[in-house]
């Protein structure tokens, strides 16, 4: 019987599918994925990043996904039931919060927070604010007032409640909320209770706070902080963040971090970058084992590998210059 060209072309694709297909078997796939790893890399080591992207191929990309894709409904829902079962996890946890946050980092933030300028000229603000000094002021008038009615005798309260005119009362109350006003402004506008040796007066107040909080078991966190607050300061975070990306100071601050990325790493060779960000070869070949074998097993047993292999390869042995070849 003759043998065609067609036949011999038919023959040869089977037989790289089935040196394909035996490459990716599991036996030999672990050698494989070294290999061409190591050969990227090796290769890799031999470019820049601007040899292949510019920043903006990357500011458009960055731009897509951030700003012009839409955000699905599906993602605050999808929290939601996220943070339902951390949280419920967290409540009937035996930790206590010292297990969950060093005390470390709770110093070094307060510690920060009290060396910016920001946060001296907050507090310092907070004292000229005539909302807050009323508020401050209020509450230190109704502390005496509770004070002066706990220790004073209730008959005593009676003779008085009794002799003193209304008009008196009300002056009274309202000299004393005066006063209190006048106090509190002056106290929390004195330059002197923002010096740096009170300020470690401070320091050491929050450590104690903090020293007895910390001891607390993670599940006494239900009795200030519920699953639902959480939820809904993310949907706040959430809807204040979908108005933000729109707005051309973003996109601005968008821009301004690609090129930033770039003026540092666009020199800088792709294997050295990796490294830069933590990246190694170990990591990469530990991650390529995990995933590959076992995506290429289910693609095999499927007869996926094969079907994409033969719908990649078939058009070059069917081209009729393959076949002039094999005539």
């Amino acid at each position: 019987m003759t043998t065609t060209p067609r036949d011999t072309a038919n023959r040869l694709l089977d037989g790289l599918v089935a040196y394909l297909l035996d490459r990716l078997a599991p036996a030999q796939l672990d050698g494989f994925i070294e290999a061409e790893l190591d050969f990227l890399l090796e290769k890799a080591a031999e470019y820049p990043l601007n040899a292949w992207v510019t920043p903006q191929q990357i500011h458009q990309t960055a731009r897509k996904y951030a700003i012009e894709m839409d955000i699905s409904g599906a993602i605050p829902e999808l929290v939601g039931d996220m943070v339902e079962e951390f949280y419920q996890q967290a409540v009937d946890s035996e930790r206590l919060i010292a297990d969950v946050v060093d005390e470390d980092v709770i110093m070094a933030l307060l510690d920060k927070v009290l060396e910016i300028p920001l946060s001296r000229q907050s507090m310092a603000w907070l004292g000229r604010n005539p909302v807050l000094l009323a508020l401050l002021a209020g509450g230190a008038q109704m502390g005496i007032k509770t004070l002066l009615h706990q220790g004073m005798p209730a008959a005593l309260r009676d003779q008085l409640a009794k002799r003193l005119p209304s008009r008196w009362v009300n002056s009274v109350d309202t000299r004393m909320q005066e006063w209190l006003l006048r106090r509190t402004e002056q106290l929390l506008s004195d330059p002197w209770l923002y010096r740096d040796e009170n300020l470690d007066e401070l320091r050491e107040l929050v450590l104690v706070g903090w020293q007895d909080f910390a001891q607390r078991p993670v599940g006494d966190l239900r009795e200030l902080l519920s699953s639902e607050d959480i939820q809904e300061l993310f949907v706040i975070g959430f809807e204040y963040w979908r108005d933000l990306r729109h707005t051309d100071a973003f996109n601005g601050l968008l821009e301004t971090g690609v090129l930033a990325f770039f003026d540092k790493y666009g020199d800088t060779g792709l294997v050295d970058l990796l490294e830069e960000l933590g990246v190694t070869r170990a990591m990469m070949l530990d991650d390529a084992r995990r995933f590959a074998p076992p995506i290429l097993e289910k693609l095999r047993n499927e007869g996926l590998l094969e079907e994409w292999l033969r719908r990649h390869l078939s058009g070059f042995f069917e081209a009729e210059g393959t076949l002039e070849l094999l005539n």
